[in-house]
């Protein structure tokens, strides 16, 4: 049963309920609602403590902008961001709390003065390439279906945010990192080894047009803010092209941080993304997440997921 299927069930046993007994059935119902969520909540809690405590030892082993001095920025033209007001700001490490906190502690500027370069007068422009913790709770309790024995890739891991994600949220039986910066995969290889990840988790320190056999057998795929700004447009017109070549098996699921769409269209690669992928609609997932998540302010951070499954090539296409 969908989420529009169990609100018109939820409708019809509303109005079965005889007038007299409506206001105690709505107080037991929100009493109910109340204890799932409070079992929902144990439930993750000792996961969102771990992630926690992750969070805190890479905070440790990084620069506030989260970055390693061996890997090379390339900011895309049509995005039209000035380097000199644009700050790097990992949303796995930091949330809008902790920046909040950074900046009154006056470790951190939200406003930069375009004159003379001092933090006073306009707002700088934070950019991050990680998922936050909103995202990643989004991506494994909501927007993928059970990964129970599934082998689950994410190119350019960095910091593995997704991978201790995919570890700490779901039963994926195989989880693996692939990043080129040698500085991030001794990060990730650190925390790992740390809290006793290895049983899952692998990290592969190559160029992904090297794992092109492993991506082509893997059951999901994340690719988060992964190419547009560490390759050059040539660079990722290559990458794409053999992406679309390999990743062929029918019903893999990709999970995109921007939408596919966005991230080719100032690309020149040829790929018809209609014939290759099919995409999910997540919005009744997005809707579950704001109710049960309690994050309606991140509302926006949610939306930029999107999630696509290999079509298959006759017309009968699995459904999730």
């Amino acid at each position: 049963m969908d989420l529009n299927q169990a609100k018109e069930a939820f409708e019809l046993l509303l109005h079965s309920v005889r007038p007299g007994a409506t206001r105690q059935f709505i107080a037991w119902l929100e009493d109910r609602i109340e204890d799932e969520q409070l079992m929902m909540e144990k439930e993750w809690s000792r996961q969102d403590k771990i992630l926690d405590s992750i969070r805190e030892d890479i905070r440790g082993k990084l620069p506030l902008t989260a970055m390693s001095d061996t890997e090379t920025i390339h900011i895309p033209q049509y995005k039209n961001l000035n380097p000199k007001t644009t700050v790097h700001v990992d949303a796995f490490l930091y949330d809008d709390d902790f920046v909040e906190r950074l900046c009154e502690e006056g470790k951190m500027s939200r406003n930069v003065c375009t004159q003379c370069g001092s933090h006073d007068t306009q707002p700088l422009t934070l950019l991050t390439h990680s998922a936050s913790i909103t995202q990643i709770k989004y991506i494994f309790l909501h927007v993928l279906p059970s990964l129970q024995g599934r082998k689950f890739v994410d190119i350019g891991s960095r910091t593995g945010a997704i991978l201790y994600g995919a570890y700490l949220y779901s039963a994926c039986s195989q989880i693996i990192g692939v990043e080129m910066d040698i500085s991030f995969c001794h990060l990730q290889q650190h925390i790992v080894s740390s809290y006793n990840f290895q049983d899952r988790i692998k990290i592969v320190h190559d160029d992904v047009l090297n794992q092109l056999n492993m991506i082509k057998n893997c059951d999901v795929l994340v690719l988060n803010n992964v190419f547009e700004f560490f390759l050059t447009s040539e660079q990722q017109v290559h990458v794409w092209k053999q992406l679309f070549t390999v990743l062929r098996k029918p019903g893999t699921l990709l999970v995109t941080v921007p939408s596919i769409e966005e991230s080719l269209e100032h690309l020149e690669t040829g790929i018809d993304v209609m014939k290759w992928l099919r995409p999910v609609d997540l919005s009744d997932k997005l809707e579950e997440a704001r109710i049960l998540l309690k994050k309606t302010d991140d509302a926006d951070e949610l939306d930029k997921i999107y999630l696509y499954q290999v079509a298959a090539r006759s017309q009968n296409k699995k459904e999730l």
